[in-house]
């Protein structure tokens, strides 16, 4: 599961040139440290002319009305094994994938102290995308509502060490494939794989993290060593 992540640098002149935009949006150029469910996330999909457009998603997917019911949970992660088969997720992993930008995630580690918040990131502090799906919900008489769900897969050797899931951190040249509504079930479902194993670091953060309400560059942080 993924839970948290992080864009620390949403600059649309950085975005544009990392994703090939059509430059055609609006995003909001905080720097997010600490991006969680039901929050707006920036979502790249691909347009009817076949261009690159950016958007905002509420993060926590309302693939139907049954979502909407008091004491559903937000549909945050999308397993890959399941896209295929799951009601919730078919229809959207046939017809609207996305991309979802990212330089970091978190995850937590459990051990005789607890639980313990590791951040994963590039060590050359790039940007990558997440593979995610998305849909719109028209409920009657409310505002529509179009939001995203992040893919996950098993771990590789880095991540599985801190969870036993991880959200599909896709390569640069798988980018376009997944977004490309001509695309073939069978060769999308190959890219949902573990990302290599050098391509991510971990650095244990402080606690801060576990409070929604904390953002900042303080959140990634190693933490304070008291002795």
């Amino acid at each position: 599961m993924c839970g948290r992540f992080t864009l620390t640098d949403p600059s649309p002149r950085r975005l544009t040139a990392r994703f090939d935009l059509d430059g055609t949006f609006e995003i909001d150029e905080r720097p997010r440290f600490n991006i969680a469910p039901t929050d707006p996330v920036i979502a790249i999909r691909r347009t009817e002319e076949a261009k690159m457009q950016a958007g905002r998603l509420r993060w926590g997917l309302l693939p139907g009305i049954w979502a909407t019911k008091k004491g559903q949970r937000p549909l945050i992660n999308a397993r890959a094994e399941g896209l295929s088969s799951q009601p919730a997720f078919k229809e959207s992993f046939e017809r609207r994938r996305c991309l979802i930008p990212a330089d970091g995630f978190y995850e937590w580690r459990r051990d005789e102290n607890g639980k313990r918040p590791i951040w994963f990131s590039q060590p050359d502090g790039e940007l990558f995308a997440f593979a995610g799906i998305w849909a719109r919900l028209e409920p009657k008489g409310g505002e529509p509502v179009t939001s995203c769900a992040l893919i996950t897969c098993e771990p590789n050797d880095v991540v599985a060490a801190v969870h036993n899931r991880m959200p599909v951190v896709l390569s640069r040249e798988a980018e376009g494939t997944w977004v490309d509504p001509d695309a073939d079930p069978g060769a999308l479902m190959k890219l949902l794989v573990p990302a290599p194993d050098d391509r991510l670091g971990a650095r244990e953060v402080g606690d801060a993290v576990n409070n929604v309400r904390e953002d900042g560059p303080h959140l990634i942080e190693p933490p304070m060593q008291l002795f």
